[in-house]
């Protein structure tokens, strides 16, 4: 298997018990990961790529498209440590969103979490950081029924919420998703969200501790600071806008929240290193859209989509305007 280096890791213990419960030897599991028995890399946490090609071999092989559901019922969030143990001493749903946005590279770095509230609520936003050849779906549905299985603690049993949005297309059979999430389910959309009234972010959460919570807070943010101290601010600024392209969130001001900077400061330095958070994104986007273009068989309206285009007319004239080629010349000039 070809990974690239560095590769963000996650936990994937529960993956591991997973394949085990389900007959999977781990020599097996190695052998699906192309590892050898002396290989130093730990099953218990797995680059981003490794995760997700088990994840779906399990499904393929278990003839399980919906195994990611199923999963969400025995795994929970603190199953994949740093800052999710956060969310169950957070005083409401609300900060439970903005703690999991707010430190998701100590769960990952290879996902992006966000949170975005408007007058009628708001919405938790999740991403798998993956090339677009790489099947997500099971990685985005099971997180997604986790969040629903965490709130119906608080808010019922019978709890769904005001809206589901998920980027992959509709499945042959939808009832079961219907049944976990409720009716107002959107396949085929630009990233995967769940919504919530005002009143459903206020909920308490039961048993907080809010003692607790400043000590994991301090902890966590600990973690985040030495993942990113060893960058350099460009290619922080390079990975947030990676892992948020496509996203309202992908801004200056909330690149610069999430390092911990002001704005200015945030303007000030990166103009010191000759480049602008405009120049870093039009870099970023250009660099994804030439590698979909090239090494995927997705669509150009896809591709459009994925990178935060709601008309293929804009991408076209946006790719145009940086590389003089329209994606379409690009794709053939490069077969």
């Amino acid at each position: 298997m070809r990974r690239s280096h560095p590769n963000p890791t996650i936990q994937t213990q529960w993956l591991i018990d997973a394949c085990l419960d389900r007959g999977v030897s781990l020599r097996e599991i190695r052998d699906v990961l192309s590892l050898t028995n002396d290989s130093e890399l730990r099953l218990e946490r797995l680059p981003m790529d490794a995760y997700m090609e088990l994840f779906n071999w399990l499904a393929d092989s278990s003839s399980d498209p919906q195994l990611g559901l199923k999963l969400a019922n025995d795994v929970d969030l603190t199953s994949f440590g740093g800052g999710t143990y956060m969310v169950y001493h957070a005083s409401n749903l609300r900060d439970c969103w903005n703690c999991l946005a707010r430190y998701d590279q100590t769960i990952s770095q290879g996902i992006a979490i966000s949170y975005v509230e408007d007058k009628d609520g708001g919405h938790i936003q999740y991403k798998a950081i993956q090339p677009s050849h790489v099947d997500i779906t099971q990685d985005s549905e099971m997180t997604m029924a986790m969040l629903v299985n965490f709130c119906r603690q608080h808010l019922g049993d019978n709890w769904v919420p005001q809206q589901v949005q998920f980027i992959h297309s509709v499945p042959s059979e939808v009832d079961s998703y219907h049944a976990l999430f409720g009716n107002s389910i959107r396949f085929g959309k630009n990233i995967n969200s769940m919504f919530f009234t005002k009143q459903e972010l206020h909920t308490t959460i039961d048993n907080a501790d809010p003692y607790l919570l400043e000590v994991l807070r301090q902890h966590t943010l600990e973690q985040q600071e030495k993942i990113l101290r060893p960058t350099q601010l460009r290619e922080q600024v390079r990975y947030f806008i990676a892992r948020s392209v496509g996203n309202s969130e992908c801004t200056a001001l909330e690149a610069a929240s999430q390092l911990f900077m002001s704005r200015r400061t945030l303007t000030r330095q990166l103009k010191q290193q000759n480049t602008s958070f405009r120049e870093l994104r039009n870099e970023v986007t250009e660099e994804m859209a030439k590698k979909a273009l090239l090494e995927t068989n997705a669509s150009i309206s896809e591709i459009a989509l994925q990178l935060g285009y709601s008309e293929t007319s804009a991408f076209d004239r946006a790719f145009k305007l940086l590389t003089g080629l329209s994606p379409s010349h690009y794709r053939q000039r490069n077969e």
